[in-house]
């Protein structure tokens, strides 16, 4: 659990996140590359004295995971991806400061153009965003695990997509995954309790029509059956009343 000074550090963190996020919806269209959005999350964090620390640990080779249509998670930005209109990019970004080295971590997927012109895509995000809103809503201060792990899965299934089984979220402080892990879909045993002063990363990760993926063993996961999938995440803070999204 988090201390108030380190909670307003990851508050701090959140803005530069938000400002790195916005700037990747203004310059993603049809020829951009992903090598661009990799150099300009790079640009805006040495100007706010932050890391871009996917860059920093697991020997990860970019500052940012920029993942496409079929794709999963993990994806380099350094493949110098082009993309085209109607894909569905997932842009996973991770912030650590240098004065205490907290972390924040976020995720946003989009439809490159219009999402009227992709509308399977669209939907796919529409869920992904009800499902993160339907975990906050059960983010409180001693639910058990699996209520959330629960409300996720319902939302999913309920819109007739896969939850992938193999991913979880998980607790973030001065390392980027913290215990516990947690599920996407209800496990009777995860019986851990949620306190006042948690911060987690919530990363619903859904697929339209399989959740069974391909990991190679080197950093790119992707979906066994190449259909469309989505990633959202956001940083939250347990309160004794509803959650604070950090980002």
């Amino acid at each position: 659990m988090l201390t108030k000074k380190e909670v307003e550090q990851m508050r701090k963190n959140a803005k530069i996140h938000k400002k790195i996020f916005e700037e990747i919806k203004k310059i993603t269209k049809q020829w951009t590359t992903s090598n661009q959005i990799n150099d300009m999350c790079w640009e805006i964090a040495k100007k706010h004295w932050v890391l871009c620390w996917f860059k920093w640990v697991y020997w990860f080779p970019d500052n940012i995971c920029i993942s496409v249509n079929d794709e999963v998670v993990h994806w380099r930005a350094s493949r110098n991806i082009v993309f085209k209109n109607w894909d569905l990019v997932t842009f996973d970004f991770w912030i650590k400061d240098k004065w205490l080295w907290i972390n924040t971590d976020a995720a946003i997927s989009l439809v490159v153009w219009w999402d009227d012109k992709n509308p399977r895509a669209a939907k796919l995000i529409q869920t992904n965003k009800k499902a993160l809103e339907a975990w906050i809503a059960q983010a409180k201060a001693w639910n058990h695990v699996w209520d959330i792990s629960s409300a996720i899965q319902k939302e999913i299934e309920s819109a007739w997509y896969y939850v992938v089984k193999e991913l979880t979220w998980h607790a973030i402080w001065k390392k980027l995954h913290e215990t516990p892990y947690i599920p996407n879909f209800w496990k009777a045993w995860k019986w851990a309790k949620l306190k006042a002063w948690m911060t987690l990363a919530i990363e619903p990760i859904l697929w339209e029509t399989s959740w069974k993926i391909v990991d190679e063993w080197e950093w790119e996961i992707y979906i066994e059956d190449w259909s469309l999938g989505s990633q959202y995440e956001h940083t939250i803070l347990i309160t004794n009343d509803e959650a604070e999204i950090i980002i």
